[in-house]
């Protein structure tokens, strides 16, 4: 008896791990799932009154809607959510604004995932091919920067048909961008909304990084102290630092939308024209971060050549971009005249 009581027992101590494997592992986000899906696009389905959310895109206000998409074992599911316009020029300019979708935490706790449950939801600005490519460009941006730091906003291009009940008011490409909270749970971080930060405050690794890579992609649009398309991050396991974080690129030469123009108080008259707006960059600096992205030159433009959403002619642009930026950093003389602005004494 004493030896069938410790046989079976040996046998549970074997046995318990392989049961209970995956039971603590903690559930993903359903924005992790729309990230993590590599064989095809996220197919997803908008139902709301759109006729009343486009007419009072501007009052930002919630109104009902319903949600459908694919869940982890790829069944449809439909869920009721709340949704709104967002953004800024983008919600008085284009036919279709941003949208932002919340959903019950409740719904999303009985269906395995964790409390996250905001997504943002970029769509293009109008119903023509160059609307389609803005966003596609857009869409590569997020993808480019991931190269550039570990610390970045995920996206990912999905599917989506908006609907009124059974009729089908548009469907098109869309682009989900990670929100704040997703990047603070991620992360372990917390994002910054108040209080002054000047640039000679970020980690400045991060900071040069950042603002190398907006010249690449003729950015201007964004300001540190305003917070103005830079996500403010302190993440307490990276240098203990705040960590800038770029996002919305729409304004960027390399997307070049019909509506992007330079703010004024640029020497540039064009998006299509690069201004770098580093601040205090040492020449030790300028060649360290030349050096780094002079490293990524292979990846980034291995990854753009490869990128199968644009047209030959769109895509021949991006290429031409990329490599007009990196013709910049391989001459010295160019690249120290043009990334220097602290003189040493």
């Amino acid at each position: 008896m004493k030896r069938i009581k410790f046989f079976v027992m040996a046998l549970y101590g074997v046995l318990l791990p392989l049961l209970t494997v995956g039971q603590d592992a903690e559930p993903i986000s359903l924005f992790d799932q729309f990230c993590q899906q590599t064989d095809s696009l996220p197919q997803l389905k908008l139902d709301t009154n759109w006729g009343r959310l486009l007419r009072t895109k501007m009052n930002e206000q919630y109104q009902e809607g319903q949600f459908s998409f694919h869940n982890s074992e790829g069944e449809w599911v439909s869920i009721e959510v709340k949704l709104k316009t967002r953004g800024n020029v983008r919600k008085q300019i284009c036919n279709y604004p941003p949208v932002k979708v919340k959903i019950p935490k409740r719904e999303l706790k009985r269906m395995g995932y964790n409390a996250m449950n905001e997504l943002k939801f970029v769509f293009p600005c109008g119903n023509s091919k160059k609307d389609l490519d803005y966003l596609y460009r857009e869409a590569l941006v997020y993808q480019l920067y991931e190269y550039i730091h570990p610390l970045h906003l995920r996206s990912s291009l999905a599917k989506v048909e908006a609907v009124r009940g059974e009729k089908l008011k548009f469907d098109s490409y869309c682009l989900l961008v990670e929100h704040g909270e997703q990047i603070e749970e991620r992360l372990e971080a917390k994002v910054l909304k108040k209080g002054i930060i000047t640039a000679g405050a970020l980690e400045r690794d991060s900071y040069l990084k950042m603002v190398f890579f907006q010249y690449m992609i003729y950015n201007t649009d964004w300001s540190v102290p305003n917070r103005h398309n830079l996500m403010l991050v302190y993440v307490p396991d990276f240098a203990k630092q705040v960590v800038p974080i770029p996002y919305d690129f729409d304004y960027c030469g390399f997307v070049d939308a019909h509506y992007a123009v330079p703010a004024e108080e640029f020497p540039i008259k064009s998006v299509r024209e690069r201004y770098f707006r580093g601040r205090d960059v040492t020449e030790e600096e300028a060649r360290a971060t030349a050096q780094f992205f002079l490293e990524k030159k292979e990846a980034l433009l291995q990854h753009a050549e490869s990128y199968a959403f644009l047209d030959t002619r769109s895509h021949k642009d991006v290429m031409d971009s990329l490599t007009s930026f990196f013709e910049i950093l391989e001459k010295e003389k160019k690249m120290l005249k043009t990334f220097v602005t602290l003189k040493e004494k």
